[in-house]
């Protein structure tokens, strides 16, 4: 039976896809000194604004994100759907004695919770992307948060997650080609990609959380120009994200008052310029005229596309066309003015669209062995993730401002 939320396909599983099972005072510093770096360099919120913040986190999971931001000094309402982590997250909180620090535990989802009550901070990282439409839960957060007051998600970005479809993609036809488990056709196809990367989930975990997960889809994945035209016009500002959806080359006297139509209008014109960068998972970023960065945004939308739908039809009609786009993306990219920070970033997106390219051809020769040989050896392959996770951090606007 199909799941209608993500967190009902996590109760099914029986499983808390983000669990650190953190034991010691070292293991939680370590964590939340990464989240420190993520949150004061990437997302500019240092630590010293959740001082005595009122913070209201939906679908914290586990709780590990919640523990570090009480150790920052918030008051935490944690709004989680998944009965299963109520427990952990109580232990959690008492295990490293911040049990004073969480003020609500809510058995909730994003549309379901209620309060009178106000927010400094809200935040909703990793399932956000699979509340449809964005404008649904952005209307709720301007609802609960204070005026100035930051929301911070985290979500599958469209042309940043295409990566993730195409791993999906081999996977499927790896299974009907083989006759194989999803498990054991993940490891013939993935392991070596797997180890490459250091990581704190199981492999099976991340067979769960993403190659076999129903919401990972095109059909649920954000645009973030879309996404900031959207929250612009429920009432918020973007304070920052990452990567950068501000253009960080834009120069004007700093007394300059930009209008938040005026803000909104010089992101979008710099997010059609990132997106083979966020496709790509590096500095890509097209520097041509507008009508050939909107040439490569639709050839890289068709792409997605048909890569998306080839996880529920591996040898059907899209086949022939993804083939066919891989390579014509590579050449049209040694084509193209785009802005790198060396020649080897040109050199590596190539290589790793020909690295596809051979093992979406071999899945059109219906050729296993030669799939496996080419996920287990290729290093373009093994090497690209793309950038599929995006953080956006907007700011509710002040009326009249």
């Amino acid at each position: 039976m199909a799941d209608d939320k993500l967190f009902n396909y996590y109760e099914r599983q029986d499983i808390l896809p983000t669990f650190g099972n953190f034991k010691s005072s070292a293991e939680l510093t370590a964590y939340a000194g990464q989240r420190r770096e993520l949150f004061s360099d990437k997302l500019v919120l240092p630590p010293r604004l959740f001082r005595d913040a009122e913070v209201l986190e939906f679908g914290p999971d586990s709780g590990e994100n919640a523990l570090v931001f009480a150790g920052w000094g918030a008051n935490m309402t944690l709004a989680e759907p998944n009965r299963h982590a109520h427990p952990k997250i109580e232990a959690y909180f008492a295990h490293f004695g911040q049990a004073e620090r969480l003020r609500e535990l809510a058995l909730s989802d994003v549309e379901g919770f209620r309060s009178d009550r106000r927010f400094d901070v809200i935040d909703a990282e990793g399932f956000i992307y699979t509340v449809q439409p964005s404008e649904k839960w952005l209307g709720i957060f301007h609802r609960l948060l204070n005026p100035d007051g930051y929301a911070v998600v985290s979500y599958y970005e469209r042309y940043g997650g295409f990566f993730e479809l195409a791993l999906k993609a081999i996977h499927a036809a790896g299974k009907v080609l083989t006759g194989r488990s999803a498990l054991e056709t993940a490891k013939l196809l993935f392991e070596p990609k797997w180890n490459s990367i250091p990581h704190t989930r199981s492999f099976e975990s991340w067979l769960m959380d993403v190659l076999e997960n129903p919401f990972v889809r095109h059909r649920y994945f954000f645009d973030a120009e879309a996404l900031c035209t959207a929250a612009h016009e429920q009432g918020f500002d973007i304070h920052s994200a990452w990567p950068a959806y501000r253009d960080s080359l834009d120069v004007y006297w700093h007394k300059k008052v930009l209008s938040a139509d005026e803000k909104l209008r010089r992101a979008t014109r710099h997010l059609d310029r990132s997106r083979l960068s966020f496709l790509g998972g590096r500095k890509l970023y097209l520097v041509g005229k507008a009508d050939a960065v909107s040439a490569i945004s639709a050839s890289i939308e068709a792409l997605v596309l048909d890569v998306d739908r080839m996880i529920d039809e591996p040898f059907g009609d899209s086949l022939p066309r993804v083939i066919t786009s891989l390579a014509s993306l590579r050449e049209t990219i040694l084509t193209t003015d785009i802005l790198a920070d060396d020649a080897s970033d040109i050199e590596a997106i190539t290589a790793t669209l020909d690295s596809f390219h051979r093992i979406f051809s071999a899945i059109g020769r219906r050729d296993a062995s030669a799939i496996a040989a080419l996920t287990q050896s290729d290093q373009a392959f093994i090497n690209t993730w793309g950038q599929p996770a995006h953080f956006l951090v907007v700011r509710k606007r002040i009326e009249g401002s």
